[in-house]
């Protein structure tokens, strides 16, 4: 049995998947010396690989191979596959970085970036540079920014590189747009990213069936059904796709 994941990425909010063909498409043509129109079938793919294929895709997918039919598709990054840097992690060495007791969190997010290293597995903080310049360093630069939390509280956040947004949590992704392994990772929050969950990419495999049916313990504590349908949807896999090969 095969461990490729569903072909397709799902859908991500940037793409323009409208305009796009479906999986498969019908072309006819004339034969000349017949006279007749005949009608030949073609696999085209699915949106999401044309779309990473065309070149406006997220800057980090994952490439796969079906070991059948020899097909390439892609599929996005889970973000188990990823490196995370959550704020939660770097508060305390920020924090560390204070010049006084009473020193706000407003000016230690205005004169500190986090310089994150993900090849390393370490990050510093370090001074902020208005003068940096943005290159692949720069990227790696992760922000620091504060948001009011309550009537009297502040709570500190990190600054996407790529997109300057607040964020809770930002990764790093050693594949790159085109599904290749990088030397340097692929720094950014989860929207920049096009990161998904590893649970969305299963939904028709025969571990996520049996996990709904309870027929077996999935690998991730019990399953929580999101939708009244999920039970209905899984008994429809498993009798099409898999009670015959159990």
């Amino acid at each position: 049995m095969s461990n490729l994941p569903h072909e397709g990425g799902g859908r991500w909010s940037d793409f323009d998947c409208l305009n796009l063909p479906k999986k498969s498409a019908i072309i006819t043509h004339k034969v000349p010396h017949l006279g007749v129109s005949m009608s030949d079938y073609e696999r085209i793919g699915d949106a999401f690989s044309l779309v990473v294929a065309r070149g406006v895709g997220p800057p980090t997918v994952r490439q796969w191979v079906n070991e059948k039919t020899g097909r390439r598709f892609f599929t996005r990054v889970p973000i188990g596959a990823c490196l995370p840097l959550p704020v939660a992690g770097v508060l305390g060495s920020v924090r560390a970085q204070r010049q006084t007791d009473l020193e706000p969190l407003t000016d230690l997010a205005a004169r500190l970036v986090i310089e994150w290293m993900p090849d390393a597995f370490t990050f510093r903080v370090v001074a902020a540079s208005p003068d940096a310049q943005p290159d692949l360093e720069q990227r790696r630069r992760v922000g620091l920014t504060v948001a009011a939390a309550g009537s009297t509280g502040s709570r500190l956040w990190l600054t996407c590189p790529r997109c300057r947004r607040r964020c809770g949590v930002v990764y790093a992704s050693r594949w790159d747009a085109a599904g290749d392994e990088m030397a340097a990772a692929v720094v950014g929050c989860r929207g920049c990213l096009g990161l998904t969950d590893a649970s969305r990419q299963r939904h028709n495999c025969l571990d996520w069936s049996l996990a709904v049916l309870g027929r077996t313990s999935p690998r991730f504590g019990p399953y929580r059904r999101r939708s009244v349908g999920a039970g209905e949807r899984a008994a429809l896999v498993f009798e099409r796709r898999w009670a015959r090969l159990i």
